[in-house]
């Protein structure tokens, strides 16, 4: 099975990721690769300009090819389109405690579920601008899936997956980025174009997913610090730079 992070700066995206150095986000990577130990086959894809910093740190390094930034989720569906077999993506800022279990007899496992309603507010321009003209189930459920962990051995599935991810990239593009223009400004759509679609994706197959955080994890397999929690480490990583002065 093959453990793959995604890094770029040209995605550095989001409101923390905005506001903090490259090298604490690329400090918050390596840690997240080496406390992963040495259970799976590391992979990182990046892009030309960063291709060796990781490199001493995990197995393989797969070059991106550039492209256009649309959503902050876009280097996972690229991995997905890539990959095939099995594989799980996990966030640079994701730290696995333990041994990383996948269940048996599963084929596609996520971080956890949650409700975030900014989701809400974007489904409702994507609704005003027709996005159920592209994804007749869009507004199913009422909670998005957490990719901060994405595992799969289904490409069949994984391939539907991402066919319907460039649909709503498509539309995004199209009906909504030139009048809102939220990409320009910073917000972070992706939670609505990716997270949330993800869910009723899932919803309109009849499938439930597998969550390696079922709700009752208490941060015992895995630490997470994305979006508030972004910066829990950075007295650490200024500590780290003191000792190399």
């Amino acid at each position: 099975m093959k453990l793959i992070w995604t890094y770029s700066k040209s995605w550095k995206k989001g409101f923390k990721n905005n506001h903090v150095d490259y090298g604490y986000i690329e400090y918050l990577y390596k840690k997240s690769i080496t406390e992963a130990g040495n259970q799976f086959k590391k992979i990182i894809y990046t892009d030309e300009e960063s291709k060796d910093i990781f490199k001493d740190y995990v197995d393989e390094v797969k070059i991106i090819e550039p492209r256009e930034f649309i959503f902050l989720a876009d280097l996972k569906f690229y991995v997905l389109e890539k990959e095939q077999g099995e594989f799980c993506c996990i966030d640079g800022d994701l730290f696995l405690k333990k041994d990383l279990i996948i269940p048996q007899n599963i084929d596609i496992a996520f971080e956890l579920t949650f409700i975030d309603h900014n989701v809400f507010q974007y489904s409702e321009i994507f609704e005003k601008h027709g996005i159920e003209n592209i994804i007749p189930y869009w507004g199913n459920t009422d909670y998005s899936i957490n990719l901060g962990l994405m595992y799969f051995n289904d490409d069949e599935l994984k391939n539907e997956l991402v066919s319907e991810f460039k649909k709503v990239q498509k539309f995004y593009i199209e009906e909504i980025e030139p009048i809102y223009k939220f990409n320009e400004r910073g917000n972070q759509v992706s939670v609505c174009g990716s997270q949330y679609l993800t869910s009723q994706f899932f919803k309109n197959k009849g499938i439930v997913p597998e969550y390696f955080n079922n709700g009752n994890d208490n941060f015992e397999k895995f630490f997470h610090i994305g979006g508030p929690r972004k910066m829990f480490y950075h007295r650490e990583y200024l500590r780290t730079q003191k000792k190399l002065t």
